[in-house]
Order: C-alpha cells, then structure tokens, then sequence
C-alpha cells in the first residue's frame, strides 16, 4: 500500500482501470486475480479516502465563506 501513497487520484484510478481490463480481458490463473483483486480492493478504499478527504475540505470551504458572508 505504501507505494501508491504518493501517487495522485488519476494515477490510483488508472491502475485501477488496468486492473478491472486485466481480470475481464486476460486469461489469468486464479492466484494472479486474487493478487490483482486485492490490489483493486486496496487502491478503492485509497481512492475513497482521498474523495472524502476532498468532500469535508470542500464543506469546511463552504462553512467558511457563509460564516465570513455573516
């Protein structure tokens, strides 16, 4: 997981479209889909954190600029 830390939310979801390309389109051995199956199950829930982290940045924006509006 570490190495995907640094990469950007295009970049995870990239990876994650070759994945999902990989287990439809190739012939894979059922130990090689596991492996690619949890690396898409880890790059979702990193790709989930960084679109919440973006949602509540979003709203602490919104919540500001009303309070400053007041």
């Amino acid at each position: 997981m570490a190495e995907t830390e640094n990469e950007t939310f295009e970049e995870k979801m990239k990876q994650l479209e070759q994945i999902v390309k990989q287990l439809d389109e190739d012939e894979v051995s059922l130990e090689a889909s596991l492996k690619l199956y949890q690396k898409g199950v880890e790059l979702t829930a990193e790709c989930e954190k960084i679109l919440k982290d973006a949602e509540l940045k979003v709203e602490t924006l919104n919540r500001k600029g009303v309070d400053d509006e007041q």
